[in-house]
């Protein structure tokens, strides 16, 4: 894996130079668009074949969708039609137990890795939401030219993971910027950031520190029976901080490739681990998922239903099945949607009233029940089996 991202690097610091070198005006905004468009389908086509044809087809889907929309603006489901991959997907996982990169038919002999079939259909979620946004975007100014799309998806330090950002990062104003010394230094410095959280960091909180001090380490929880209370919250710990590590660290990877590019791609994370609350939780963590979420799922659904709990509920239930078709992810979105309904609903009952704990406790207290409250359900989704949540769940009661 480190042997990918140092390719990955060395292939956006190599290409951010031949971009930088193009004139940012005229037709050279399209060349050095062509530049991007096609070292990205090298890059990702090398990994995967199939990846690229998903990609590429998935585009051409979301541009087919804005078209007809055009036509039929008063027809709000038309764009929500560019998530027909991603059902697809979970229902082949479901009853084939295969992502429908692994099924489509390609030569025998083609290229292929286990990692990029398995982002095929996890960029697969990222970027239906960036074409859906890009959509209604389009729609808004009264234009979404292909190219624009396609970068959308293609980009490669983006393409996996995110942010979820609108084809408007892409357009011709965002490319004609010509990279910008100081920023370009800034985005080799974030990349640093991530591939340090990522390859450094990650291993010393969940391996060499734990090991360091005689304790069981990520890899041991993760293989091993839960056989205490205290093993099974040492595991939602080391586990979320993993997620987060990771997480973090791609997409400071992804903005920071941007920035070689003096493309200006959304900030993801604000210091998650700081949350007083499940609501401040959603205003630092996956930013970009969170304002997608408030955009075009929760706000159209309070004006239907005028009910901002059930819409709460309603939403996180739908974007939990969005990460995966599971009881896990199900659970967890409901629980995050009734946790956000139930801190709105006391909010409102306790307005005007004086605190009941002085603000350090408030804060301190805070911080430590939301962590371990989305830290647990971090875990529950993710479990590999129903048989191993249930092993979990009992390690608290010490069975």
């Amino acid at each position: 894996m480190l042997a990918n991202f140092q390719i990955l690097l060395v292939s956006a610091i190599v290409l951010s130079f031949a971009y930088g070198a193009l004139p940012g005006r005229g037709r050279w905004i399209e060349v050095r668009r062509a530049l991007i468009l096609l070292a990205s389908a090298v890059i990702i086509y090398t990994f995967n074949p199939r990846t690229l044809a998903i990609v590429i087809l998935v585009s051409l889907l979301a541009w087919g969708l804005y078209a007809i929309a055009r036509r039929h603006p008063r027809r709000g489901w038309i764009p929500w039609l560019v998530m027909t991959p991603v059902v697809i997907n979970a229902i082949t996982e479901v009853a084939l137990g295969r992502n429908w990169g692994d099924i489509l038919p390609f030569p025998n002999g083609s290229l292929t890795s286990p990692m990029m079939t398995n982002l095929a259909t996890l960029g697969l979620s990222f970027y239906s939401f960036k074409l859906y946004a890009s959509i209604k975007e389009g729609m808004r100014v009264g234009a979404l030219p292909f190219r624009d799309l396609l970068t959308t998806t293609l980009f490669f330090p983006a393409f996996p993971i995110g942010p979820i950002d609108s084809s408007q990062r892409y357009n011709r104003e965002a490319l004609s910027r010509d990279p910008d010394l100081r920023r370009w230094f800034l985005g080799l410095t974030r990349i640093g950031i991530g591939g340090a959280k990522v390859f450094l960091i990650t291993t010393w909180v969940t391996t060499t520190i734990p090991g360091h001090f005689g304790i069981p380490t990520l890899e041991y929880l993760e293989t091993h029976a839960f056989n205490s209370p205290q093993g099974a919250t040492l595991y939602t710990a080391l586990t979320f901080l993993n997620l987060y590590l990771n997480f973090s660290g791609f997409t400071d990877i992804a903005i920071g490739a941007g920035m070689l590019f003096n493309l200006r791609l959304s900030e993801n994370f604000h210091y998650p681990l700081l949350s007083r609350s499940i609501q401040n939780f959603w205003q630092r963590w996956h930013l970009s998922l969170a304002a997608f979420i408030t955009r075009y799922m929760f706000k159209p659904m309070l004006r239907r239903t005028g009910r901002p709990v059930v819409s709460l509920i309603a939403t996180f239930t739908l974007i939990g099945m969005w990460h995966e078709v599971s009881l896990g992810y199900l659970f967890w979105g409901f629980a995050h949607g009734s946790a956000l309904g139930a801190t709105l609903w006391w909010r409102t009952r306790q307005a005007g009233k004086p605190a009941l704990l002085p603000k350090p406790i408030q804060y301190a207290g805070g911080v430590l029940i939301t962590l371990a409250f989305v830290s647990f359900l971090s875990a529950i989704a993710n479990m590999s089996s129903l048989g191993r949540t249930i092993d979990y769940l009992e390690a608290f009661i010490g069975h």
